[in-house]
């Protein structure tokens, strides 16, 4: 088993057995705004849940569960051509794909040039490509200041972690508007069509899910953008509220659930010896806080994670995770 750092590779060490824990979650409160007020609150679901990384690897939990600074970008000529992933997609082993946040800092990102639809201001956008594992892909996305309309229902649900700058997302309806700036979480389902305005610049690390629809009616009803806010670092993880607590001295919270695609966050001290084996699917991290290792079953290789590192851990991936800092996660689980 071997896993791929698009980050740095010297950072694969060999090291003895660790714990993966359950990734356990807190519900977000919502942090000051300066520049507006929220228009629109977010409904997220809490459930019971046991152990979220360790029931993805236990059929039979699966079978019961069945039923604010403005950011310049270089010019073009500038940046450098982006590195690919370079995981062995020849070999039979699962390896797992981690970029450190600085795998997607601006100036590594590609121009695309300006939206051609915009009717406010000039926006113009850059990206970078993580990774994709089956049905779900990674990456990042920066856009300058403007507005412009998106009529055209998405085909897949997005998920993206608000790294700066703030936005404004608009339903269908036009009138529900959902206001979002650093430290949210944002999804946007399959089926979501409106309106986006970059009030500043915004910089982001997203997650897209390809799979079916399944969770609404598109050509009926109307789908709204979700937005989730960030909890402050201030608050002890034993005082979260509206979260259920697991084994383990963690917590963890679901923001949106529609069958393939499940969005939680979660929240777990320190903790060690924690095997996951076999997982049922495709796990997407984006760190928050703490500091914790992955390490491949197979032959002990392990990862560094710290806060602002992306992880995802395909379906089959088995290992183990030792917390070594109290950790915070966004996390997304998608079907194949």
């Amino acid at each position: 088993m071997k896993f791929c750092s698009v980050a740095t590779a010297s950072l694969c060490c060999a090291l003895p057995s660790f714990l993966v824990g359950s990734t356990l979650g807190f519900q977000g409160f919502n942090h000051q705004k300066t520049f507006v007020t929220r228009k629109s609150s977010t409904s997220s679901l809490n459930i019971a849940s046991t152990d979220y990384l360790s029931s993805l690897s236990n059929p039979a939990i699966i079978a019961a569960a069945a039923t604010t600074t403005t950011t310049a970008v270089p010019p073009p000529s500038t940046l450098p051509p982006p590195q690919q992933d370079t995981s062995n997609d020849d070999d039979d082993t699962l390896s797992f794909h981690h970029a450190s946040r600085s795998y997607f800092d601006i100036p590594l990102l590609t121009p695309k040039g300006p939206r051609a639809n915009a009717d406010v201001g000039t926006p113009h956008d850059s990206s970078r490509p993580f990774t994709e594992v089956g049905a779900i892909s990674s990456g990042s996305w920066w856009c300058a200041q403007g507005g412009w309309p998106s009529p055209n229902q998405r085909a897949t649900t997005e998920i993206f972690y608000v790294l700066e700058g703030h936005g404004c997302l608009t339903d269908r309806d036009g009138t529900t508007q959902h206001y979002f700036g650093p430290g949210d979480t944002v999804i946007l389902p399959k089926g979501w069509s409106g309106r986006w305005d970059v009030l500043q610049d915004i910089h982001k690390i997203w997650f897209v899910h390809d799979h079916p629809n399944i969770e609404f009616d598109v050509n009926k009803e109307i789908i709204p953008a979700i937005i989730t806010p960030y909890v402050g670092k201030v608050e002890p993880l034993h005082t979260k509220v509206a979260m259920e607590r697991e084994a383990g001295d963690g917590f963890t919270h679901i923001l949106y659930d529609n069958g393939p695609t499940t969005v939680g966050t979660s929240s777990r001290d320190v903790v060690s010896d924690q095997p996951i084996v076999n997982l049922q699917r495709t796990v997407c991290f984006h760190v928050l806080e703490g500091v914790f290792f992955l390490t491949n079953a197979d032959d002990g290789t392990a990862q560094r994670c710290v806060a602002g590192d992306t992880i995802v851990l395909p379906k089959g991936w088995s290992g183990q995770r030792d917390v070594v800092e109290p950790v915070r996660e966004l996390w997304v689980t998608v079907q194949e």
